[in-house]
């Protein structure tokens, strides 16, 4: 079940977990763009969604906090998890301009496989990004780095549901479309997808694409946290 408003799913005096639901941006793109998820929720946003994206996102409720979290963001120790329904590409019209060679994901649906690349803006007007994994094959100036490191991508596991491959991924931090990316890289664009799944003209939105869980410590207690909904499926 997909929900059509935001909506608070855990809260304490120091942060809030937040329902971003699909058709929202997470923050204005531009000045003065109203309806966005903060102009909803009053608080620091620790991390964003894509606009097409649903899930979990963070609020830090007092500075103290937004220091804390964005300390365990900094060092990796602030997980997110999605789950994606995706579909093999399986004709040769499926352009493969601007991607670099793709990893062997064949052992994925039993062992954990991390995908690793940096990142750069591709296409008209600069809307979509391709993985980088040889600097110099672009210019240098256009490579986004993760703190001088690779962006990861780790998918735990693959099931297959009703002729459909439903991913379950790990990141600790993003960029922008990291996940919808990282997934057509290895021919398995995710369902609805209207910027990197060539067959989203046929389909219906909105994008399968859930942030399900955060995993993170308490900034008042040290306790672990897991805050989940339930994971998308078929």
């Amino acid at each position: 079940m997909i929900l059509d408003n935001p909506s608070v799913i855990e809260e304490t005096s120091d942060y809030a977990v937040v329902f971003k639901p699909p058709k929202i941006h997470s923050v204005p793109l531009k000045q003065g763009e109203s309806g966005t998820l903060v102009d909803w929720y009053d608080g620091q946003l620790m991390h964003r969604l894509d606009y097409e994206t649903h899930g979990l996102v963070l609020f830090a409720k007092n500075q103290k906090s937004y220091i804390f979290f964005k300390d365990l963001q900094d060092r990796g120790e602030f997980v997110k998890e999605y789950s994606a329904v995706c579909t093999a590409l399986c004709t040769e019209n499926d352009s493969q301009a601007g991607f670099p060679p793709s990893p062997d994901c064949s052992l994925a649906a039993a062992h954990p496989l991390t995908l690793m690349s940096y990142f750069r803006p591709y296409g008209p007007g600069r809307k979509l990004v391709r993985p980088v994994i040889n600097i110099g094959s672009v210019p240098n100036k256009e490579v986004v780095k993760d703190n001088g490191g690779f962006y990861r991508t780790e998918i735990l596991n693959i099931q297959k549901i009703k002729g459909k491959d439903i991913f379950t991924v790990q990141i600790k931090r993003g960029f922008r479309h990291q996940i919808r990316c990282h997934l057509r890289w290895i021919g398995y664009p995710i369902f609805n997808d209207p910027l990197y799944n060539s067959a989203s003209a046929e389909q219906v939105p909105p994008l399968a694409l859930r942030a399900h869980a955060l995993f993170f410590t308490d900034p008042s207690t040290g306790e672990y946290r897991e805050c989940r909904i339930d994971p998308i499926m078929v």
